[in-house]
């Protein structure tokens, strides 16, 4: 498995960003995420078992004997969203709701979300704080809003460059 991804990086191709969806309940949704973690390294990279996980000090995990494996999680009232990448990827989920209104700036709910997620995975990709979000920003122009991955929800992935997204709904788990 290592070496297959080693082949690609050095024949300077890609993997596709692949990104897992999966819905369940409020209260289960981190567990959730870790196990899309699980079944995307098992299904795509081969990997019975998850690398050992360290967090930065912002609280982004990642596989310190797998520099190879970037990945992100979220997770939303129930949803949980994993990407996985050979290069750093961020992801966000939301459920469409109300937006707060002392944060939309007069945008529509489905508006909002689509910039917020869009923020979030910038800042989530790049390691950065979640309370980056109340400062000004762009998100970055590679982030990609999953339309319809979810109903109800709003999914957007943001790669370090552009590459092919893949996206799965798993229903078992």
């Amino acid at each position: 498995c290592y070496d297959a991804i080693s082949s690609c990086i050095e024949e300077d191709r890609s993997m596709d960003v692949v990104v897992y969806a999966a819905l369940g309940t409020k209260d289960g949704e981190h567990d959730l995420a870790y196990k899309l973690l699980a079944a995307a390294l098992k299904r795509e990279l081969g990997l019975s078992e998850l690398p050992e996980m360290a967090w930065e000090d912002v609280g982004k995990p990642y596989f310190p004997s797998r520099p190879d494996i970037c990945f992100n999680l979220s997770h939303s009232h129930g949803a949980a969203v994993c990407a996985l990448h050979d290069k750093p990827v961020g992801i966000d989920v939301e459920k469409l709701r109300p937006a707060p209104r002392r944060l939309a700036d007069g945008l529509e709910d489905e508006a909002f979300f689509r910039l917020w997620t869009a923020k979030e995975a910038t800042i989530k990709r790049q390691g950065g704080s979640v309370a980056a979000l109340l400062r000004p920003m762009e998100p970055d122009g590679l982030c990609q809003c999953l339309e319809g991955l979810l109903e109800g929800y709003t999914v957007t992935v943001c790669p370090s460059e552009k590459a092919a997204i893949r996206a799965k709904v798993i229903s078992q788990i």
